[in-house]
């Protein structure tokens, strides 16, 4: 696991010497079976929360993929567009990975297939609503959104130390494969004619879209499970989530200004720290960018 840097990576804004170069490598649990049900902080109230996370990835990933497929000819730098070819890699393997995760809550009750076919639609229903070029800046926040959490899970200690090593390593992986390509779809949306005024309304939408159907996961999932959830139990999730919410609000708050770019926060010494961390797991985790 990672060790976050203690000096901050924020950066003036429009201070960028060059994004890290994105590398596609593949994810193999060591021992899934071992991760305890409520795997983050004990908790179920917050696990099943990340638990619905998970379950929304792989059609949101592919959605992702779809999204910047359908403008990459808008691409006119050789550069980014192998950066393209390399993200739709990414977001494949984390595609796959999570649905291995997924597969394991079906051990502790949950209806995953119903979940997963739920997931699908939800996901669709955005991509058949909204115009392409929507589909594009709603792509843009949710990777500003996912961004913000890796820079949130090296950032904090309390986010790491609340998970078995297990998932650590799983969401690490994760968390820097998305800051690596955290501005190729914004990068495609600027290059597409994509303006401030779509790129926020492209954002508000997508949240009201989707922000019902996570709860509603998140409420069936704990149905599924069964446990009571005590008073103790949703006062320890309301104060874990209270200790992360207000910097990352005030992150996911930068998305909203007229020259944002998501480089402006410079997560590269995460980055770094994350590479020395699995110098020994090299095989396991190795690039796959050429394949």
């Amino acid at each position: 696991m990672a060790t976050a840097p203690q000096a901050s990576p924020s950066l003036p804004t429009g201070s960028r010497s060059g994004p890290p170069r994105i590398q596609p490598r593949r994810f193999a649990f060591r021992d899934l079976p071992s991760v305890p049900q409520y795997w983050f902080a004990d908790n179920p109230v917050i696990t099943h929360v990340e638990n619905a996370f998970s379950l929304l990835i792989p059609p949101g990933e592919r959605f992702f993929i779809r999204s910047v497929r359908h403008f990459e000819d808008r691409a006119e730098d050789p550069a980014l567009r192998e950066q393209i070819r390399v993200f739709a890699q990414q977001e494949g393997h984390h595609s796959q990975a999570h649905q291995d995760f997924n597969d394991s809550l079906a051990a502790f009750g949950i209806d995953v297939e119903r979940e997963r076919a739920y997931a699908d639609r939800v996901i669709r229903r955005i991509e058949r609503i909204l115009p392409k070029k929507m589909c594009l800046g709603a792509t843009v926040f949710f990777e500003h959104l996912t961004a913000v959490g890796a820079h949130m899970l090296f950032r904090e200690p309390l986010i790491r130390d609340s998970m078995p090593e297990e998932m650590q390593r799983f969401w690490s992986w994760h968390a820097a494969e998305e800051i690596e390509h955290k501005a190729v779809a914004f990068d495609l949306f600027r290059a597409a004619g994509g303006g401030y005024l779509l790129r926020v309304a492209s954002a508000i939408t997508a949240l009201c879209l989707i922000a019902i159907p996570f709860d509603r996961m998140v409420r069936r999932m704990m149905k599924d499970d069964g446990k009571p959830v005590t008073r103790e139990m949703r006062a320890e999730a309301r104060r874990i989530q209270m200790k992360i919410a207000g910097p990352q609000l005030r992150l996911l708050a930068h998305y909203f200004r007229p020259g944002f770019h998501p480089w402006d926060l410079d997560d590269r010494p995460y980055l770094e720290g994350w590479y020395e961390s699995i110098g020994a797991e090299g095989e396991s985790l190795s690039s796959t960018a050429r394949a």
